[in-house]
């Protein structure tokens, strides 16, 4: 069967109809999850992280927040440690990153504190002073510190609940800590130890926070470093020495971002302050949980979070 010729309105109806559903596909654009039309369309942001998992929940979160509102996020979790992400921001390979105040103080050798908002507003003014970087809102409810842990048995054995039960015993035991941790000059614990009078039988160094608890289970050693967000506490059934005097440093994260970034893109600022008075460092603990344990992805866990407190 022969078919006609196509009449020339219909081919035109044709066109019409094609150019339509073109734009309407083109107003959906966008990279990475971002809202077009929004604020922060069209403007690129390299948001990073260090490779703890705290750290890359945080960087996943600014990056969700900062989606919404339009921005188009490369997304760069796990670049290192803190020097790598500290000459990172710096030479402008990223614009942002979640960064504690205790870090930063330990950093350039200032002076460290267990007052969350003195520990803030030191990092801030030195980072804004010395390196054009603006350190938002803090959250003030999330002490990602150290501490010092023990299992249940040996909490029992030598009747410890704080760090002051500890230094009556701590001749007898043997604490497993990072190097970092340890370090006689530039490490967390020696301030600690001599506010407390803590003297140790000996010390074991261990690469990761994590062997210090197999340490302990295993009984070779019976005090271990830890962290006060770290999902093995509670995992394990060990305890955490309470620290009654304040004497580890306080580690609460903030959003830093390069100021020239902020002067482009004011609305950044609002975005992730947002988040400082929604965590705590019982939600990040149940959240390090759900990535170190449990393995699900940094965005499905932060996403619902974020949706559940609002911000989605």
């Amino acid at each position: 069967m022969q078919i006609g010729r196509i009449p020339a309105f219909v081919k035109l109806l044709g066109v019409v109809l094609m150019l339509s559903i073109l734009t309407l596909a083109g107003c959906g654009g966008g990279g990475s999850g971002s809202t077009s039309g929004g604020p922060g369309s069209g403007i690129t942001l390299n948001v990073g992280s260090k490779k703890d998992a705290d750290g890359r929940l945080l960087a996943q979160m600014y990056a969700l927040l900062l989606e919404k509102q339009g921005f188009n996020v490369n997304l760069k979790l796990g670049l290192g440690d803190n020097k790598v992400l500290d000459s990172a921001i710096k030479s402008k390979q990223i614009d942002l990153y979640p960064e504690f105040n205790g870090t930063a103080l330990g950093n350039y050798g200032l002076t460290a504190t267990s007052d969350p908002q003195k520990a803030y507003d030191e990092a801030r003014d030195y980072y804004e002073q010395s390196f054009q970087i603006t350190w938002l809102d803090p959250a003030l409810q999330l002490n990602d510190s150290y501490g010092i842990c023990t299992s249940q048995s040996d909490a029992s054995k030598y009747n410890l609940k704080t760090l002051d039960d500890l230094a009556k015993v701590s001749k007898q035991l043997i604490l497993a800590g990072q190097s970092d941790f340890l370090d006689p000059k530039l490490g967390v614990l020696p301030p600690v130890a001599k506010a407390y009078g803590l003297t140790f039988k000996d010390t074991k160094t261990v690469n990761d926070v994590s062997l210090g608890f197999a340490a302990v289970s295993s009984g070779q050693v019976e005090v271990n470093e830890c962290y006060t967000t770290d999902p093995h506490i509670v995992t394990n059934n060990f305890v955490l020495l309470q620290d009654s005097k304040n004497a580890f440093p306080a580690y609460n994260p903030s959003p830093i971002v390069r100021d020239p970034v902020l002067q482009k893109s004011p609305v950044i600022k609002g975005t992730l302050n947002s988040l400082a008075t929604h965590l705590t460092t019982a939600n990040m603990t149940g959240l390090i949980k759900q990535v170190t344990l449990d393995g699900k992805s940094e965005k499905t866990v932060a996403t619902a979070f974020l949706k559940s407190e609002g911000l989605l």
